[in-house]
């Protein structure tokens, strides 16, 4: 029964469609909100606004992740790998875990779940070719305006795009994949590589992402960590470099192609608190602060999420990290942007250093503090003491080498010209 519709909140009349949940954005964040809330058994009215059509739901990007059994949608995943490699020119780490397989995911194969879900839902409604115009407080609840007309709920969940705060330490991480086949069997199906620092060159942090399909194709990824987005030419020229100079083969098909931008450390935190509106997904804080990863943070966030609204507690409040994570992203983040020539060694020595499990543990934040402990004390100790003081002391300023700093001027022309 919806207390809407029977009146129990008091409501004064209005023009509007009447509802009860009301979610601005049919991406993941949403969608996987209206998923958790139909496993809550919601009998009250959800009605979901999305400026896409429903033929737009394709594959525009591969979630992969490491399977910490938390997150149902793993279930379609097409491939899994138990093993991988970090390297670059002078040593390969090899890793493995028969608890935490690295699982690849297709956006178009979770699209598809979530929307069957949705549709299949008798109390939920999709309203494609619909952007919200407006979201504004009432007496007890919210109304959103929509080219459809407008809706009025207890709550809006809000996961609208919206640019974030960028941070001193901030970066951006770019990134062009190609799923290419090639003339030779160069790729080990067994094993991802999930970064390749070859072709690095100095003050930049680049690196080479490669998952295996089978002997002759791969997702192969380029991906730059830097203050300024570099753009797709230069991706590709590198994804053409590596496949001719680094593998020793050629391209024979390029089959799919992909593109975005990740903010590394840009404050998403919430907004100010609005009566009636949670902000969800990046909009709501969740992603991780040093990768701008936020796919399995969005599902446990969901689950949380809906048992709010379904028993009516739901509140804007700051989700995502711990303050503990938060603090340990936010010095990882300084010294990559101010020590990035010392980034490769580092990341090496992560997968080195760190029991596997206890690493996955801490890049998923699902660990102790024994082992952040670990993953700390495997790092280099000089470096990181230099970032912990600069975090604590923003004034302090350090004699950096120019051959190896960082170029914060850096830009797509420059860095093609330099090629």
């Amino acid at each position: 029964m919806s207390f809407f519709k029977t009146g129990v909140w008091g409501r004064p009349p209005h023009t509007g469609t009447r509802s009860d949940i009301l979610v601005v954005g049919g991406g993941l964040a949403g969608l996987s909100a209206v998923s958790a809330l139909i496993d809550q058994d919601l009998d009250e009215e959800v009605h979901i606004f999305e400026p896409r059509s429903r033929s737009q739901y394709v594959r525009d990007r591969t979630w992969c992740m490491w399977d910490v059994g938390e997150n149902p949608l793993t279930e379609l995943a097409t491939h899994r790998w138990h093993d991988w490699i970090v390297r670059d020119d002078s040593r390969v780490v090899h890793a493995h875990s028969g608890d935490h397989p690295y699982v690849r995911l297709p956006a178009d194969l979770v699209y598809e779940r979530l929307l069957s879900r949705a549709e299949a839902a008798p109390n939920v409604h999709l309203h494609f070719g619909a952007a919200a115009d407006r979201i504004d407080p009432e007496v007890t609840g919210v109304q959103v305006t929509t080219p459809h007309g407008e809706f009025s709920g207890r709550v809006a969940l809000d996961s609208r795009p919206r640019p974030g705060r960028p941070s001193r330490n901030s970066l951006l991480q770019s990134f062009v994949g190609w799923e290419v086949r090639t003339r030779d069997p160069v790729f080990d199906p067994a094993v991802v590589t999930l970064m390749d620092f070859r072709l690095c060159k100095a003050g930049a942090i680049e690196f080479f992402y490669v998952l295996p399909l089978t002997e002759h194709r791969a997702l192969v990824e380029s991906t730059v960590f830097a203050p300024n987005v570099i753009g797709r030419a230069y991706h590709e020229q590198r994804i053409k470099s590596y496949v001719q100079r680094t593998l020793n083969t050629s391209l024979v098909e390029i089959e799919y192609s992909e593109q975005g931008v990740i903010p590394m450390g840009f404050d998403h935190q919430p907004g100010p608190a609005r009566s009636g509106v949670v902000e969800i997904g990046l909009r709501g804080g969740v992603a991780k602060p040093s990768t701008g990863y936020a796919f399995q943070r969005i599902q446990a966030d969901s689950k949380r999420l809906a048992h709010q609204v379904v028993h009516r507690t739901a509140r804007a409040s700051a989700r995502g990290s711990s303050p503990r994570s938060r603090l340990l992203d936010r010095i990882f983040l300084s010294f990559l942007r101010h020590q990035p020539h010392l980034a490769p060694n580092a990341f090496l020595d992560l997968f080195d250093r760190v029991p596997t499990d206890d690493l996955i543990k801490f890049l998923t934040e699902t660990g102790s503090v024994a082992v952040d402990l670990r993953v700390v004390r495997a790092l280099p100790p000089t470096p990181f003491l230099r970032e912990v003081l600069r975090f604590a002391q923003p004034g302090l300023r350090w004699s950096a080498d120019p051959s190896t700093a960082m170029r914060f001027d850096r830009d797509e022309r420059s860095v093609l010209q330099a090629q």
